[in-house]
């Protein structure tokens, strides 16, 4: 899997490209599905798939004292994309000034250097962009401008309960291994 670190070198891959993007902190089954889905689409449609996330999780630099545990370091994290066939992964640093940016403008960045950008799948909730003001509502009216197709995937249950980052977290402090590892698709 060759690792990107920088928006430019997506210039770089042959297109279109499909981006699923988030933070994938414990890559659990909606990130897997999320992942999934837009490489499916890429295959489907002779495009290449690439996985975009954030180093450090964004929380370590917004508000440091209140950031949650990690559930996947991220040598860890690009273990677990690499296991799921992506050919590629663009690892941005997350810092002040990035986090400043308007949502409009990162988006505006990954279609210039798309060659071209056919799609973005991103989870029903992940948010983006200064102050978390972009979301999937907003990344669909940038699709509709700039002429790509915006992917939200449904929440992921298992047993009744939303698979999240967050609930992955509770169940491995109160020691319920077995939940976690259902969410997880693997052991913790």
């Amino acid at each position: 899997m060759e690792i990107l670190r920088s928006i430019p070198e997506l210039s770089r891959l042959p297109g279109p490209l499909f981006l699923a993007i988030g933070v994938f902190d414990g890559m659990h089954l909606g990130h897997q599905a999320v992942i999934s889905t837009s490489a499916a689409h890429a295959r489907s449609l002779n495009g290449t798939p690439v996985v975009v996330t954030f180093d450090p999780h964004p929380e370590k630099v917004l508000r440091p004292q209140a950031a949650p545990h990690l559930l996947t370091a991220t040598q860890h994290k690009i273990g677990l994309i690499r296991d799921l066939g992506v050919g590629h992964l663009l690892i941005i640093a997350f810092d002040k000034q990035f986090a400043a940016t308007e949502p409009e403008d990162f988006v505006k960045q990954l279609v210039k250097h798309s060659k071209p950008l056919r799609e973005i799948c991103v989870g029903h909730e992940w948010s983006f962009g200064k102050n978390r003001r972009g979301n999937l509502g907003l990344l669909k009216k940038l699709g509709a401008q700039f002429d790509f197709e915006v992917v939200g995937i449904p929440p992921v249950t298992m047993n009744g309960e939303l698979v999240s980052s967050t609930a992955i977290r509770h169940a491995v402090q109160t020691c319920d291994l077995r939940k976690a590892a259902v969410m997880l698709g693997r052991e913790y």
